[in-house]
């Protein structure tokens, strides 16, 4: 017999599909002070309240990723962006979607960070329901007994073919991001993917062969045409828009005239403190990255 993890967190596409009962607390995500109280029962659902073919382990359109956090077990499900029958079945019609990405905007709390790693456990069970080799359908791998290597005690979302006998665990794209300032400037681009003037930093995945070091010198040589000097690593935050792992970086500008590559990028430009245009959500590797280099916190270089 299958024993769930008690809570669910929902996905359709970018939202999170919340209780309404819970939907309140989430105003609150920007004042630190209530953000600290949130927790992550406000946005899970007792696996009662889940439809039951969701939870098959042979359903044909869903799977569910279980993870740990806090010593808990919970699951994630991410349901497809136009299943508008299933999120109105008994259960379920009455969630409030709310952005993800706006439930990350306290990031680092422990809130923000729950929902980064369930939204990525939703992902990952999207996309692993059928063997990459053969094609057939993944079963859990924790605790089977046909699953030849040892796992670790926390490896719930790891997936096992029956047929050719591989074992998959959750996928994550490395991929670097950037912040370059000249004196006390800093380089923002415009994405065509991006809304009305939202400018961010230079960024892209690592290509296979690459450091961490190269992607960053290409990524900035591509898309802005400019070298840098100096680079230096900050730190690193979890992405899971879908599966990347963001690691950043701030480097100075050393030589070129900044221009847009016309592919990814339509706009960029130098930008001081006093002239921002649009910046990225709060709770963002990019967001913290610009703010920490306007308080000075990098020491401008």
């Amino acid at each position: 017999m299958t024993i769930f993890p008690e809570s669910f967190v929902v996905f359709q596409g970018q939202d999170c599909l919340i209780p309404p009962q819970d939907a309140y607390n989430m105003r609150f995500l920007d004042e630190p002070s209530l953000a600290a109280s949130i927790k992550p029962e406000a946005v899970c659902w007792h696996f009662s309240q889940i439809p039951s073919d969701l939870l098959s382990p042979s359903s044909d359109h869903y799977a569910y990723s279980v993870f740990e956090f806090d010593d808990r077990k919970y699951g994630a499900i991410q349901i497809q962006d136009n299943d508008d029958i299933l999120i109105k079945r008994p259960g379920l019609d009455e969630a409030i979607a709310f952005p993800v990405r706006e439930l990350v905007v306290s990031y680092p709390s422990r809130f923000s960070r729950f929902m980064l790693i369930a939204k990525a456990h939703g992902q990952w069970a999207s996309v692993s329901r059928f063997c990459g080799a053969c094609g057939s359908l993944l079963v859990d791998a924790k605790e089977n007994d046909e699953v030849r290597e040892r796992l670790d005690d926390n490896a719930y979302a790891a997936r096992f073919c029956p047929r050719c006998k591989r074992v998959f665990f959750p996928r994550m794209s490395p991929a670097v991001i950037v912040l370059v300032y000249r004196e006390n400037s800093i380089l923002l681009g415009h994405n065509v993917r991006f809304p009305r003037n939202r400018h961010s930093l230079i960024a892209g995945f690592v290509e296979i062969g690459e450091t961490l070091e190269e992607t960053a010198i290409r990524e900035i040589r591509e898309e802005a045409g400019i070298e840098v000097k100096k680079l230096h690593y900050v730190l690193s935050q979890p992405w899971p828009f879908p599966d990347s792992l963001m690691i950043g970086f701030i480097a100075e500008w050393a030589s070129g005239e900044a221009r847009p590559d016309r592919n990814e990028i339509d706009h960029i430009a130098w930008y001081g403190a006093d002239d921002l245009p649009e910046l990225p959500l709060r709770g963002s590797i990019a967001r913290y990255l610009i703010d920490s280099f306007i308080a000075g916190g990098f020491s401008n270089g």
